[in-house]
């Protein structure tokens, strides 16, 4: 299958960039995690014909030089998505955008360079309503916007929301 868009996740932030790009006229598609609470977006995405792919995640991924050229789904097994660009909207932590293990914070999805504190006792204030360091570590994105895996941009995938790196 191939989109013009493909914007991985389906919260707010990333059905309102793929409502945005199909009403642009482009063909997108939304891979989605869970159930979204975002009833009306989803129905004004699918009335532009947009494609939603529920419940379903991103399991593989192939990419070409600095390009990222297609996607495959749980769900979808072997079927490849491709698409000219990928829009990453998966959140930070509670949705599993980001991940923390004990020494370190990594991306999921496609393995992209993070941003965040090597020393893991600096990565929280010491009382609750201090400023709290850890909710600005994200994905690491050029001055373009473009997601940075091993250090290279990759120029048609675009983290957007919550997951860019604030540091």
């Amino acid at each position: 299958m191939i989109f013009d868009a493909i914007i991985i996740g389906g919260g707010h932030t990333g059905m309102e960039r793929a409502t945005r790009l199909q009403e642009s006229g482009l063909r997108c598609a939304v891979i989605s995690k869970g159930r979204s609470i975002y009833g009306l977006e989803n129905k004004r995405f699918e009335d532009l014909g947009g494609i939603l792919l529920m419940d379903d995640t991103v399991c593989g991924a192939e990419f070409e030089g600095d390009r990222l050229i297609s996607v495959r789904t749980t769900k979808l097994g072997n079927v490849s998505l491709q698409a000219r660009e990928f829009h990453l909207a998966t959140g930070r932590f509670l949705s599993g955008g980001l991940v923390a293990d004990m020494d370190k914070v990594y991306e999921p999805v496609f393995g992209l360079d993070v941003d965040y504190l090597a020393d893991r006792s600096q990565w929280f204030g010491r009382k609750f309503a201090d400023p709290q360091p850890f909710l600005a570590f994200g994905v690491k994105v050029d001055s373009e916007g473009h997601a940075i895996k091993e250090g290279r941009a990759i120029v048609n995938l675009f983290p957007v929301g919550d997951i860019i790196s604030k540091m």
